[in-house]
């Protein structure tokens, strides 16, 4: 077996003992096997499996909210996403990585204040995926992440004060998952994920003035539903009480 055969094989038995870390919570254990992981990479020269290990560690970091450092392992990860596409420009999977990192990227300049950085992450996202789903329309994976691109540059867009751009972007992600949840009607993710582009498609209305306040209202109604809906099936769920509180909040707004 060769050296380079034998690092391979050690990279593997360490992404596979980080992923069972995370998964049980160790996210500081996580993160020693992942520095030794990206040595591995380094040395096998396996780009692939670089990117993988820094967008894992960027969300651990996210999620412990050490934003500069996820910013910076974000900024490595998408380093190596434009050297695999260099390889391999057409790859749908290269792609695929570009645009979930410039989203997670987008949501960490948002933070930051660093709007025109931001702006383009998400542009640069939302323009991967109109191509990548042009190529593959019907890749629910491709469309999901789309959709969730959509709801965060449209999230950045309101909150900056662009009100007309950010129902327009809502209205493209209520589409998508509008269609993904026809089709799996039973998918309480796509059903989250609408009710909540839906909410703030209604916010975004009534922002424009009082001759939205009907289409505002309709789609309040809509995202309403759908959360009262969703938390009979996880009566226990926070994150939908406060999505129904927020839609309610909302509709109060327009009396």
């Amino acid at each position: 077996m060769s050296r380079s055969k034998v690092k391979n094989l050690l990279l593997l038995k360490q992404i596979h003992s980080a992923v069972s870390n995370i998964k049980k919570g160790r996210l500081d254990k996580a993160l020693e096997t992942l520095d030794k992981a990206e040595k591995s990479a380094k040395k096998s020269k396996s780009t692939d499996a670089l990117y993988y290990i820094l967008f894992t560690r960027g969300g651990i970091l996210y999620s412990a909210s050490k934003y500069d450092d996820a910013l910076e392992t974000y900024g490595k990860a998408l380093e190596a996403g434009t050297e695999l596409l260099k390889s391999d420009p057409e790859n749908p999977d290269y792609q695929h990585y570009m645009g979930t990192t410039l989203t997670n990227t987008g949501n960490l300049l948002k933070k930051k204040g660093e709007n025109d950085k931001a702006a383009e992450s998400y542009t640069r996202a939302r323009e991967i995926y109109i191509s990548l789903l042009s190529q593959d329309p019907d890749n629910a994976v491709f469309r999901s992440y789309a959709g969730d691109n959509l709801n965060n540059y449209a999230t950045f867009l309101m909150e900056t004060g662009s009100f007309e751009g950010a129902c327009e972007i809502l209205k493209e992600s209520i589409e998508i998952y509008g269609k993904l949840f026809e089709e799996k009607p039973d998918n309480v993710g796509y059903q989250a994920e609408l009710s909540v582009a839906l909410s703030q498609l209604g916010s975004c209305l009534m922002q424009q003035g009082p001759e939205k306040k009907d289409a505002a209202k309709h789609n309040f109604d809509k995202a309403l539903a759908m959360q009262e809906n969703l938390l009979t099936q996880q009566p226990e769920n926070k994150k939908i009480q406060e999505a129904i509180a927020l839609t309610r909040n909302r509709l109060e707004g327009l009396e």
